[in-house]
């Protein structure tokens, strides 16, 4: 009797250790077909998979009426907190295209969570449009938002257009999620 592992979550007879701490969860960026993250999503939460698709409410208005939408600020891409062990069985999904990796290599590409709660929260409390760039900064001072919807946010001054400073926060092997700000409403943040 090797293992005892026949229950999620079960004590492992070898070191001690449980399926958990053998397999932590860890947040990957998949790839899915055009207009489907929202329909991947609902697969995902029915098979109890943690995902987030990172969307902003917007008001879309036509010359008889306004509706208010959901835009799916990246295409093609859903968030998944997941294990090892269950990310191998997730590649073989028809509706999962493929896992993000670091060029030139087989492993999935892992996204800090502290970068998932930015993103979370940037796109709950903007009140302009947030836009993906994946232009590679030269990096320069990390700022924090100091008044404001989005007060208390920390990213990068990537740059500065129509005189108004973009800030933006790093999404590993996505890009940069950027969003204009006034530039009363930033600060330095002093190492």
């Amino acid at each position: 009797m090797a293992n005892s592992n026949e229950f999620d979550g079960c004590i492992s007879v070898d070191d001690g250790t449980t399926d958990r701490e053998a397999y932590p969860k860890r947040w990957i960026a998949v790839l899915v077909q055009m207009c489907t993250e929202k329909k991947v999503g609902e697969k995902l939460n029915r098979l109890n998979i943690e995902n987030y698709i990172p969307t902003q409410r917007e008001i879309h208005q036509w010359s008889d009426r306004k509706k208010v939408i959901d835009r799916v600020v990246i295409p093609m891409v859903v968030f998944v907190n997941i294990d090892e062990k269950t990310e191998k069985q997730l590649r073989t999904y028809s509706y999962i295209y493929k896992v993000l990796t670091y060029p030139g290599q087989r492993a999935s590409a892992v996204i800090p969570p502290e970068q998932i709660e930015q993103l979370k929260f940037m796109l709950n409390y903007a009140d302009s449009r947030v836009e993906l760039n994946d232009e590679s900064y030269e990096v320069g001072e990390t700022v924090r938002i100091s008044r404001g919807p989005l007060k208390g946010l920390e990213g990068y001054l990537s740059l500065v257009k129509d005189d108004k400073p973009v800030v933006a926060i790093r999404l590993e092997c996505i890009g940069y999620a950027c969003v204009s700000v006034l530039k009363c409403d930033i600060e330095k943040i002093r190492n």
